[in-house]
């Protein structure tokens, strides 16, 4: 079997990895806003916006291994990881106003972007700068 036919469905099986993960994590989001406003805590303040800022992060992170792919450029796959983050935030504040107690809040949903913001920007980050460091490190075994 050739090497690069060995990579790519080395690729495959990370993308899928990472797409099943990102999946639990949307679900783990969905369960966590199902939860009536009498079984949180009534003081979360700060620590609510720092809660959602995390979720998103993590889920554009996800998202982001799970989108990329050689025939798409890195910062699209971003973009598009940034996206599909938001519209979950926004459903999910949408949801919750089924959910006893609970309201939609704006402010949460710009929250859960900012967060997906930051995600998606420093997988690209990363994963930029790891692509850069074999490539010197190829031009140092040349």
């Amino acid at each position: 079997m050739p090497a690069t036919s060995l990579k790519g469905k080395a690729n495959n099986t990370r993308r899928i990895v990472f797409a099943v993960l990102a999946a639990l994590w949307a679900v783990a989001i969905f369960i966590a806003s199902s939860v009536p406003s009498s079984g949180l805590p009534s003081n979360l303040g700060f620590w609510s916006s720092v809660a959602h800022f995390c979720e998103y992060l993590v889920l554009a992170v996800l998202l982001t291994l799970a989108l990329q792919n050689d025939r798409r450029a890195l910062w699209k796959t971003a973009l598009l990881a940034l996206t599909i983050a938001s519209l979950y935030g926004a459903s999910d504040e949408l949801h919750q106003l089924f959910v006893s107690g609970r309201n939609s809040d704006p402010l949460d949903w710009v929250v859960d972007t900012l967060g997906a913001l930051v995600g998606s920007a420093s997988t690209v980050w990363f994963i930029s700068a790891k692509k850069v460091k074999r490539s010197r490190m190829r031009d140092e075994n040349n």
